[in-house]
C-alpha cells in the first residue's frame, strides 16, 4: 500500500478491483451489464458480494457463501464471546454480527453496534471500508479492532454532538443543496487499541474512523465515531512532529500541537456524516453519493471530510466549545504534507494533494525558497478551505462524476515542490507499525 500497490513478487500488477471482481473486468463492462440487467443492481452494488463470471455472464456471490469456511467458525467465536460478556448490549451486537456472517444481511447488526452502551470493551468487526476496491469503490473488506474505551474522555467529547445539526447548517454552501436527514445517534468513543486485523492492519494506521458506511443505516440511526487515541498519539510523536521540525517555519513550530490536531481529526470524522447522502440521477432514480461517484468517491469524500472538518473546528472555536484555531490550522497543514507519503493515489493522499495545491495557489500555505519551509497564512487558509468545502459539497449533491474528476485532475497532481518536500522527509518514518502485547499472549491460547 505504501508503494502505490507495486507487486512484491513478479511483474503482475494488482487488479484495481483486488479480488472482488474478475481480474479482467472493466468498469465499462460492469456498467454495461447493469444497464442490460437492472434487476441485478442491488446485488451487484452491495458492499457484501463478489462479482464472478458464470455461464457467459456475471453473477453476484454473497460473502456468506464464498467465505463460509472462515465466517462460520468466526460466528461461533462471536457467540462464545457473547455468552461470557457481562454487557447485554455488547452481547446483543456480537450475536447479531454472528448472524450477519451467516446470512449476509448486516443491517440489524449495524444498528446493534450503534446501540452498544456502557461497555469498556469496544469491538468493531466486519466488512466496512471500500478502499481496497479501486475499480468501483463498492466492495467492503473485513477488519477487526478491539479497544479499551476511555469513558471520561468519550463523555467530554460527546457534548459536541449536540452541535452537529448547527454545524451542518453553517457549512459553506449549506443552503444550496439538500442535506440528508440522518439518524440522531452520533456516539463518540475515545479508545486505546489493543488488537487490530484485516483491512485496517497493513500500511497506514487509522487514527480514527466513523462507521457504518451504509447510508441506509445512517439515514435511520446515524453513525459512530471511534477515536483511536493511542494510535494517534504514537503517529504524532514518531511521524507528524518530526516532519514539522523539518519543513515548517520555525516560529510556527510551537503551534504544532497534538490536542489541536486530535480535535481537527475528530471534526473530520464528524464531517463524514454531514452533507448529501443520496442524489437523483438523470434517469430519475435515486442512488447514494458513493454509487454515483463510483471509484472517485473515497477521494472526494476524504477531501470533504478534511475541509468540512476544518470548517467545523473553526465554527466550534468561534462558539467557545473548542480552542486553538491557529494550532489546529498549522498542525493540519503538517498532517496534509505528511499524508502525501501514504501514497498519492490513495484516498487520503489524493485528498491531501487537492488541498495542498489549492492552498499553495491561494497562498494560504506559503513556501519560502530560502529556508525550504512552509508557513500558514491563517485568513487565506480558512478562506480557501471554505471555498473548497462549498465546491466539494455541491459536487457531491449533484452526483457529478465529471465535476469531481475535473477537480481531482486539476489539483490532485504531485508537483515538483511537493515531490521535493517528500524527499526532504524521506528518512522520517512514514507511519507506525503497532505491536500489541496481546498477540504474544494469544500464541499460548
Amino acid at each position: 500500500r505504501l508503494e502505490e500497490h507495486r507487486p512484491f513478487w513478479g511483474e503482475q500488477p494488482k487488479p484495481l478491483g483486488a479480488g472482488f471482481y474478475p481480474p479482467d473486468l472493466t468498469k465499462e463492462e460492469f456498467e454495461s451489464w447493469l444497464a442490460e440487467h437492472p434487476e441485478d443492481n442491488d446485488a451487484f452494488t452491495s458492499y457484501y458480494t463478489l462479482i464472478r463470471r458464470a455461464d457467459g455472464g456475471l453473477v453476484a456471490v454473497p460473502y456468506s457463501s464464498r467465505y463460509e469456511e472462515l465466517l462460520a467458525p468466526s460466528a461461533r467465536l462471536l457467540e462464545e464471546a457473547a455468552d461470557i460478556s457481562e454487557n447485554p448490549s455488547l452481547a446483543k451486537f456480537l450475536r447479531s454480527r454472528a448472524e450477519a456472517f451467516r446470512s449476509n444481511d448486516y443491517f440489524q447488526s449495524e444498528i446493534d453496534w450503534m446501540d452498544v452502551e456502557d461497555s469498556l470493551i469496544d469491538v468493531t468487526i466486519g466488512p466496512y471500508e471500500v478502499y481496497e476496491d479501486r475499480l468501483l469503490s463498492y466492495k467492503a473488506a473485513f477488519e477487526a479492532v478491539i479497544a479499551i474505551k476511555d469513558s471520561q474522555e468519550s463523555e467530554r467529547l460527546e457534548t459536541l454532538t449536540g452541535y452537529l445539526g448547527e454545524i451542518e447548517d453553517n457549512l459553506p454552501g449549506a443552503g444550496e443543496y439538500e442535506a440528508m436527514e440522518r439518524g440522531e445517534s452520533s456516539p463518540i468513543s475515545v479508545v486505546s487499541v489493543v488488537f487490530s486485523a484485516g483491512e485496517i492492519k497493513p500500511g497506514v494506521q487509522a487514527g480514527a474512523f466513523v462507521l457504518p458506511n451504509d447510508e441506509k443505516v445512517r439515514q435511520i440511526k446515524g453513525s459512530k465515531k471511534v477515536m483511536l487515541k493511542n494510535i494517534a498519539e504514537a503517529k504524532f510523536r514518531n511521524c507528524t512532529f518530526p516532519t514539522a521540525e523539518r519543513i515548517m517555519a520555525e516560529d510556527q513550530l510551537p503551534m504544532v500541537d497534538f490536542e489541536a490536531l486530535f480535535n481537527v481529526v475528530l471534526m473530520h470524522e464528524l464531517a463524514h456524516s454531514m452533507g448529501p447522502g443520496f442524489v437523483t440521477l438523470p434517469d430519475g432514480s435515486t442512488a447514494t453519493v458513493g454509487m454515483a461517484l463510483k471509484e472517485l468517491h473515497p477521494r472526494i469524500e476524504e477531501t470533504k471530510a478534511d475541509v468540512a472538518g476544518v470548517c467545523a473546528f473553526s465554527y466550534l472555536v468561534d462558539k467557545g466549545m473548542l480552542s486553538g484555531l491557529e494550532e489546529g490550522c498549522v498542525s493540519n497543514a503538517v498532517a496534509l504534507l505528511k499524508s502525501l507519503r501514504f501514497g498519492v493515489e490513495t484516498a487520503h493522499g489524493k485528498a491531501a494533494l487537492v488541498q495542498l495545491n489549492l492552498l499553495l495557489e491561494r497562498r494560504g500555505l506559503i513556501y519560502d525558497e530560502e529556508t525550504g519551509r512552509f508557513r500558514v497564512d491563517f485568513d487565506r487558509m480558512l478562506e480557501a478551505i471554505r471555498d473548497l468545502a462549498r465546491r466539494v459539497l455541491l459536487l457531491q449533491a449533484r452526483g457529478s462524476y465529471q465535476g469531481v474528476k475535473e477537480l481531482l485532475d486539476t489539483y490532485g497532481v504531485l508537483t515538483p515542490l511537493l515531490k521535493k518536500t517528500m524527499t526532504r522527509v524521506a528518512d522520517i518514518p512514514v507511519d507506525i507499525e503497532p505491536l500489541f502485547p496481546i498477540m504474544e499472549m494469544m500464541r499460548d491460547w
